[in-house]
């Protein structure tokens, strides 16, 4: 697919508005995107028909943000935002505007954007209209606030974590007043809730140029206004090169002896926090240095060679910060994976026996005691104690459990 596919895809919505006399414009990330010659995976359009008027133009449309001017536009299996130009009326909260006035100047639509390398619009000729010198910003890698950076900032503090995601992402440099501006509005960050926050650290953490907000971070002290971070009083905070969210906080929980019940300052699912303490785990495992194969096979069994695997090439790549240190010809991800291709289960559904055989064949009642033993047969197959066959395995628990 060619660079700018997807705006030919969507080249017709714009047609479709300028024929009942409406300006219409490609907006925001994806123009940004297109700039800087990355991925675009879809577009949103701007138009200065009412929304009313645009779900009077197009055959199949969802009102999803109506209040807010977005209606949702269906077309050959794709769906695009198209949102009229609007300005917002003021910020009271730091957090969203009390009201949002429809205009019909697409200036004032751009004006009321966080950064100028997302304030520009792109007509169907692909043609800029770039009121804040936002191509400027993106040639000399600026990251720069649209107008008055405090107002900005002031006006959704979540702007300041978007500024350090971005900073994150391109590796561009922050514009000194922009970063004036954030620092200065970092405490406004109590004021933004905390699921917010943690969309943007997820994208910052995964970012290619992470090491560039380092120092980002430690002169604007963003993470003393942050939940979790604030409540764990973490001056400094580590903050590794390659990692995704939950690999990062678990090593957060790990370097600075957090106690796991701090996550829920995250509110994050518990899929979320099941995998941070899986990880956690692991580098508590890893600080043996002296790891036999019997716990090597189970740890690999419990965890799978995919997150075993990520811990070791994270331990390799943080040594220094996380102080866990073994040798790499007795752990590494051949051996991992070794060990997991030779494994002869990889979950207790997959034993020949259940608690039913059980039962039968020792003609019991149910209880703790099935639990127990299901457990001891699990660790003997996984360590070759015995073949996973029922008629072994029944015979294993005669002569090795006591029942």
């Amino acid at each position: 697919m060619s660079a700018n596919q997807v705006f030919e895809d969507a080249k017709w919505i714009i047609e479709a508005l300028e024929n009942q006399g409406h300006h219409a414009y490609f907006v925001g990330g994806s123009v940004r995107d297109y700039l800087m010659d990355k991925h675009i995976s879809d577009v949103d359009i701007t138009t200065s028909a009412l929304p009313e008027e645009v779900e009077s133009i197009f055959d199949k449309t969802l009102p999803i943000g109506k209040e807010h001017g977005t209606i949702i536009v269906l077309g050959s299996g794709q769906q695009f935002e198209v949102t009229t130009f609007r300005k917002d009326g003021d910020y009271v909260d730091h957090r969203r505007p009390t009201s949002v006035q429809f205009v019909t100047d697409l200036y004032e639509d751009v004006a009321r954007r966080d950064f100028t390398m997302n304030a520009i619009a792109m007509d169907k000729s692909y043609q800029l209209h770039d009121y804040f010198n936002g191509l400027k910003d993106i040639n000399n890698k600026i990251i720069k606030a649209v107008g008055t950076p405090i107002d900005r900032m002031e006006e959704d503090a979540l702007r300041i974590m978007r500024g350090v995601r971005f900073q994150a992402q391109t590796g561009f440099n922050i514009d000194d007043e922009t970063k004036e501006a954030m620092s200065q509005s970092a405490h406004l960050l109590d004021k933004i809730a905390i699921e917010r926050i943690v969309v943007e650290l997820k994208k910052m953490i995964s970012g290619n140029y992470v090491y560039h907000i380092i120092q980002t971070m430690k002169d604007m002290a963003i993470f003393k206004y942050i939940p979790f971070f604030k409540n764990s009083n973490l001056e400094t905070i580590f903050i590794p090169q390659h990692s995704n969210f939950e690999l990062w906080i678990a090593s957060l929980c790990y370097i600075y002896h957090l106690e796991l019940s701090s996550l829920n300052h995250l509110k994050i699912s518990n899929k979320e926090k099941h995998e941070i303490i899986s990880y956690y785990n692991l580098f508590n495992e890893f600080e043996n240095r002296n790891i036999s194969k019997v716990e090597m096979t189970s740890m690999i069994y419990n965890y799978g060679n995919n997150k075993v695997n990520k811990v070791i090439q994270f331990i390799y790549e943080n040594n220094q910060s996380l102080n866990i240190q073994f040798h790499p010809t007795i752990m590494n991800t051949i051996l991992v994976n070794e060990i997991y291709d030779k494994l002869p289960i990889y979950d207790k559904s997959d034993l020949s026996i259940n608690g039913q055989i059980i039962m039968n064949e020792f003609n019991k009642n149910g209880g703790p005691w099935i639990k127990d033993i299901l457990n001891k047969v699990e660790q003997a197959v996984i360590l070759n104690k015995v073949n996973n066959t029922q008629n072994e395995l029944i015979e294993w628990v005669r002569e090795n459990v006591e029942i």
